[in-house]
């Protein structure tokens, strides 16, 4: 006969059992973008930041600043698709995300500073999220540098040709891109359809 302690430790381990398939059943979503881009401002403006809340529970979003960007002499510079503006934008993303593991954070972060006037302090949207304005350790410091050519890496291992790119579940589909540039939350809803996730007459997709 099982005691207490026994049925505590199988109701635990179901449990966990069943965090790990749901998240599992999330749809890994990795987007490569740019500061000062216009197509990656229009992508955040009128594709992710309408449709995140009502995918969140679904996806798990993975935002990578650096794009068409090159590091020289393992950091000591960056050149940047449009300017040193873009480097210092690039590095103050990596630098306000790095502060939290909370996706819906990060991603409200993300669209509203690169959508915001001043894109260079993104003190408004830090305040808006909770998160701090001080990153001055990492903005001036080895510790932006290294988010900057991790993101590099990151970016070329899938040798993006437009910007933004996105890429689900670690695999690059150039049909998918295409789709996710003309309706993001529809391209997300039909993989997530057909992989049996979630029904047709999901709310999230209605």
């Amino acid at each position: 006969m099982l005691n207490l302690r026994s049925i505590l430790v199988i109701i635990a381990i179901a449990c966990l059992g069943i965090v790990s398939e749901a998240q599992q059943k999330k749809l890994n979503v990795l987007i490569l973008y740019e500061s000062l881009c216009p197509d990656s401002i229009r992508f955040m403006a009128k594709q992710l930041g309408p449709s995140y809340d009502l995918l969140k529970d679904y996806i798990d979003i993975s935002l990578i600043p650096f794009g068409k960007s090159q590091s020289q002499n393992n950091g000591a510079e960056f050149y940047c698709q449009h300017g040193p503006s873009e480097c210092e934008g690039n590095r103050l993303q990596s630098c306000m995300l790095l502060q939290t593991s909370d996706q819906t954070t990060q991603v409200k972060f993300a669209v509203c500073q690169m959508t915001a006037e001043d894109k260079l302090t993104g003190k408004y949207c830090a305040e808006k999220v909770g998160l701090s304005n001080d990153i001055d350790a990492c903005m001036h410091t080895e510790l932006g540098t290294y988010l900057q050519l991790k993101a590099e890496r990151v970016t070329h291992s899938y040798a993006p040709t437009f910007v933004p790119t996105i890429v689900y579940d670690n695999v690059f589909n150039q049909q998918l891109q295409d789709s996710s540039l003309r309706d993001f939350r529809g391209t997300i809803c039909n993989l997530l359809q057909k992989r049996g996730i979630i029904g047709f007459h999901n709310p999230a997709c209605q």
